[in-house]
């Protein structure tokens, strides 16, 4: 779930003698940057084509425990946003959504089966205890 966003280029910054898209060379597409806090967590840094950095919170959040809920309500899309996953985890992670949305899975057990958060909206930020 993505933090915050800056217009600030970490990778330019960091990774290059430029200053922004015009003169840095790109390491965006060579490197890969986490910040890590106090405790040791890594969020990863992603740039988007306008040169932007958008910082994701170091653990991934799912709403699977609404599911049921939301179809309640007559939402009928839905979408899982993706950030580092690699190819041999997106099939299963995709096949498990779909299974709770199809009322096959319980939502509840398949986020802590997941080990990710489940809060939704406005949290409490870096004073969540994980």
């Amino acid at each position: 779930m993505p933090m915050f966003h800056m217009e600030h280029c970490v990778f330019a910054a960091f990774l290059s003698t430029g200053k922004d898209f015009r003169d840095c060379g790109r390491p965006c597409e060579a490197h890969k940057v986490e910040l890590r806090d106090r405790v040791g967590a890594n969020f990863p840094v992603l740039p988007d084509t306008g040169c932007r950095n958008t910082v994701f919170n170091s653990v991934a959040q799912s709403a699977a425990e609404y599911v049921g809920r939301m179809l309640e309500l007559g939402l009928r899309t839905f979408r899982v946003d993706l950030l580092r996953e690699t190819p041999a985890q997106v099939g299963p992670l995709l096949d498990r959504y779909a299974r709770v949305v199809g009322g096959r899975d319980d939502g509840r057990a398949t986020w802590r089966e997941l080990r990710v958060l489940n809060q939704l909206g406005v949290t409490r930020g870096t004073l969540q205890i994980l």
